[in-house]
């Protein structure tokens, strides 16, 4: 509660107040007498200086009435003060209270209500309405003043007696009876009834409402008052109940009002409510329905609403003087009651107070830090996000556990919040002398005296256990959504010192300064309430791109143990070093999640060309421990390991061991396919050098090695063999060196190794076979070179005629005989050549035959062909003089013509049309 009026005694010892009335500067009182008092006043218009009101009786009507005047209005418009006395409406000169006339038709009446509208005709013209309803017994009259001119009266017929009214609408009325409301259009003279029940489904909102007005109803003691407001609504009461209702009779507000006793009297005057109780007065907030104001007048019976605010006994009467908003404002804030504050900063224009979006948004982050002392978390945090507050004001609110170096001492809380509500309240207050502060009324000064530099300590909640789980359990949702904010203005910012960003907002370095700190704050909050609530979200957030404070998290990840999501923060932050750091020191333990090079490799294999060094550096522990493992570092399907720089991952390899770069080799040659000569020539030596190796005593390892080389030396095509022939030892490996001088164009040498020091002739005639299926003259030549290293032998060795005579019959078809004839020794038995000269004759018959078959094909074909040229010779066309062109049908005379297959003959230029035509047919 707050004063939102100061009470002032300014009329005493009136004999039977029956009415009261004040416009302008004038107050008037109607008497139990029938007489007329008429008061000047000369007020403030706010109460915050002190000044009492002065109010001087200037004239007293002593023959207004002769009964007691029960109601007094006035129209201002026609200048007229309306007044109901003896049963009977009146009008009265506003000036001179002189009698103008009486509304004789209003006999028996006893209320009425005024309206003064602007209205637009059926031309759309602006008129001035002003309607008097009057009632009476079972009747309401209506009598209507258009322009000052007198306009209409309307009669209508009502189902009670009227026992309140007031106009809330251009021509709705609405009409309390003794027990129920209902809502009158005096133009389509149409009566509904509130309140009524919809049936037996009714819910909602309707029907509680609908439940607590009837159960008003039977109480004792109540009447009916109607109250217009603004916003459209009108505000209806019975016994200690009042409820909002639009101006079509349907409830705007979930609540109403529960006074604390049965109202006498109800009226509005911005932005409260106001109704005389039997022992005292309420003021409420309108908005928030809460209690402003009580204000102890027990006799008061009557209320003037409105800008001037009377409350009147029988005998004496009160003006109830606003303080400024301001003033009220600065009270409200002073007594923590900051809910109330923003309900009516929120209510009241602007030009009413200073600076009110500021002030605003202060007491409401005023209101956030009571709610977050008072355990309110979810309200709490959804206003700091509303107001946008900066983020470090908020963590600051939590344990060090979570605010770490923001956390604040309760002193350092209470002068900051000391500092906020100082820049709400205005110096005015501050201005104020003492003797000026020791006449305000007492009601403020205790008010504030109680509430000066404490706090509410009995509600405040202890940010420990549950309460503190469910605070950071908000803190997550606040932050969030914060990051999100911030992520966007980051994007929108320029790494140059000053820009516009895609706002069009001038941004600097300053400002992108501040975000990146405000950032930071977020996110390294954000870790640590997930930690305490569900680290399992930990490391998604640190997975994506993050502004976490390093060193902070950096501690708190490592105290709890949470290594892998430690690594993940080094790589979001490009601290390689340090994660593959921890990554060795955790691999090479027998225990943990990270235990082995499994996650070493993972994380080497990420990292790409830029942090190759790395790469190699932290791959050479992995490589030790499990090579088996670790080559997948260089030999991984992954694009990022295609993509290293293979004769600096080959040289780091061969320091490691020579088995390590063989299997890069032929991964290199035979899966990447890499072509260049180089590392076909090193993968050749270093299987050769492995397979020299005294140190290989694995037989059976060498032997897959030599297969291995054998197979390579085979099929590529990119090593120089020239480079590699020298290294070979001259008593072994014969067989890679007769592969190698093949590639060199030494097959004779070639041959003689698979025939003397190999002894395999059937590998020497496959060496031959081959070449043959390559290239047939080559490989003749190729069978003639064999033989003649069976037979002319270079080393002193025996000529070995079986071997020679074997060739000739497997593949004797294909080497001339009349040089196998100047080879074979003088001694060769006849039977011996058998085979060779059998499939050689045959051979010979065979292409003999097949030249005789092609070139009687060929004399055939010219046969045919010199018929057809005779068949065409042969034919003729003879042009007479009477040959015409089947086109233009003209004469073709000596023009050139053309003769089509069918023996048309037509002129030639007609030639090109008919084919024209015939084309477009088909």
């Amino acid at each position: 509660m707050h004063d939102a009026f100061q009470v002032t005694t300014v009329v005493d010892k009136v004999n039977r107040i029956e009415s009261i009335f004040a416009h302008s500067d004038r107050l008037l009182i109607g008497t139990a007498v029938g007489q007329l008092l008429v008061y000047d006043i000369k007020e403030p218009l706010v109460a915050d200086d002190n000044e009492v009101p002065e109010v001087t009786l200037v004239n007293t009507v002593k023959s207004f009435s002769k009964r007691p005047i029960e109601q007094l209005d006035i129209i201002k418009e026609i200048d007229c003060l309306v007044s109901l006395s003896d049963g009977l409406v009146s009008l009265h000169d506003l000036r001179t209270f002189d009698l103008r006339m009486t509304l004789g038709k209003t006999k028996g009446a006893n209320m009425f209500a005024i309206q003064t509208m602007v209205e637009r005709s059926k031309d759309h013209i602006p008129v001035l309405t002003t309607r008097l309803a009057v009632a009476l017994r079972k009747k309401l009259l209506v009598f209507v003043w258009k322009d000052t001119e007198f306009y209409e009266t309307k009669e209508l017929n009502i189902p009670d007696r009227i026992k309140a009214m007031s106009w809330v609408g251009s021509t709705k009325i609405c009409l309390g009876f003794a027990t129920e409301y209902a809502l009158m259009d005096v133009e389509g003279e149409r009566l509904t009834e509130l309140f009524a029940p919809t049936g037996p489904s009714e819910a909602g909102p309707m029907s509680t409402l609908n439940s607590l007005y009837n159960m008003s109803i039977g109480s004792r003691g109540g009447k009916p008052m109607v109250t217009k407001i603004p916003n459209n609504e009108m505000l209806l009461a019975r016994d200690h109940v009042s409820i909002f209702l639009g101006l079509d009779g349907t409830p705007t507000r979930k609540v109403g009002i529960e006074w604390s006793g049965t109202p006498e009297q109800m009226g509005y005057s911005y932005p409260y409510v106001i109704a005389i109780l039997p022992k005292h007065v309420e003021v409420r907030n309108i908005q928030s329905l809460a209690l402003v104001q009580q204000i102890d007048l027990p006799s008061a019976r009557f209320l003037n609403q409105g800008k001037l605010v009377y409350v009147a006994s029988t005998s004496q009467i009160w003006r109830l003087t606003p303080y400024s908003f301001t003033t009220q404002i600065d009270q409200l804030v002073e007594k923590q009651e900051y809910r109330e504050a923003i309900s009516l900063l929120e209510q009241i224009d602007a030009v009413l107070v200073d600076n009110k979006e500021e002030k605003l948004k202060c007491i409401r982050t005023l209101y956030a830090h009571d709610l977050f002392r008072r355990g309110q978390y979810d309200t709490a945090l959804a206003t700091f996000q509303e107001l946008d507050t900066d983020p470090a004001d908020v963590i600051s609110l939590y344990p060090e556990m979570i605010s770490g170096s923001l956390a604040r001492t309760s002193n350092q809380e209470q002068d900051d919040e000391e500092a906020l509500s100082n820049s709400v309240r205005t110096k005015k207050a501050e201005d104020l002398t003492e003797e000026q502060q020791s006449t305000r009324p007492a009601s403020i000064m205790s008010a504030r005296s109680k509430t000066s530099n404490t706090t509410k300590l009995n509600e405040v909640v202890s940010l420990t256990g549950l309460n503190l789980h469910d605070a950071v359990s908000y803190l997550i949702r606040f932050l969030t959504e914060k990051r999100t904010r911030l992520s966007k203005k980051l994007a929108t910012s320029s790494p140059r010192s000053s820009s516009y960003n895609a706002s069009g907002h001038f941004q600097s370095d300053e400002e992108e300064a501040k975000l990146l700190r405000q950032a930071t704050l977020v996110d390294t909050a954000l870790l640590k309430s997930y930690m305490m609530t569900n680290d399992a979200l930990v490391g998604p957030l640190l997975r994506v791109q993050n502004h976490c404070d390093v060193q902070e998290c950096e501690t708190i990840l490592s105290d709890k143990k949470k290594y892998k999501e430690l690594v993940d923060l080094y790589n979001c932050k490009g601290l390689h070093s340090h994660a593959l750091d921890l990554l060795e020191r955790l691999g090479r333990q027998s225990e943990g999640p990270l235990r082995g090079v499994l996650p070493t490799i993972r994380y080497l294999q990420r990292l790409g060309l830029e942090q190759f060094d790395l790469v190699l550096k932290y791959s050479k522990w992995v490589l030790e421990k499990d090579a088996a493992h670790g080559m997948d570092i260089f030999i991984d399907d992954l694009a990022e390991v295609e993509t290293f720089p293979r004769d600096k991952v080959l040289h780091h390899l061969e320091t490691i061991s020579d088995d390590l770069a063989i299997q890069y080799l032929e991964y290199v040659i035979h899966e990447l396919r890499d072509t260049l000569p180089d590392f076909h020539n090193k993968l050749a030596i270093a299987y050769l050098n492995k397979i020299m190796d005294e140190q290989l005593q694995d037989d059976t390892k060498r032997s897959q090695l030599r297969n291995r080389m054998l197979a390579f030396l085979m099929e590529s095509t990119h090593y120089r063999a020239e480079k590699i022939l020298p290294r070979l030892p001259l008593e072994e490996l014969y067989e890679e060196r007769a592969i190698l001088l093949s590639r060199i164009g030494q097959h004779d040498q070639a041959l003689d190794i698979y025939v003397y020091k190999l002894k395999n002739y059937s590998m020497a005639e496959e060496y031959c076979t081959k070449v043959y299926r390559e290239d047939p003259a080559k490989g003749e030549r190729m069978y003639l070179t064999l033989l003649r290293v069976y037979l002319q032998p270079k080393h002193h060795e025996q000529p070995l005629l079986q071997p020679a005579l074997d060739l000739l019959a497997h593949h004797g078809s294909h080497i001339n005989a009349s040089e196998v004839l100047t080879i074979l020794p003088l001694s060769t038995g006849l039977h011996g050549l058998f085979p060779f000269f059998e499939k050689y004759i045959r051979e010979t018959n065979k292409k003999r035959n097949m030249d005789m078959i092609v070139r009687n094909l060929l004399k055939a074909e010219q046969i045919q062909v010199e018929e057809q040229l005779t068949y065409f010779q042969s034919r003729a066309v003879k042009i007479t003089e009477d040959r015409m062109c089947p086109q233009c049908n003209k004469r073709i005379g000596n023009s050139v013509f053309a003769v089509f297959p069918n023996g048309i003959v037509v002129h030639y230029s007609c030639k090109e049309k008919i084919e024209q035509t015939q084309w477009k047919l088909l």
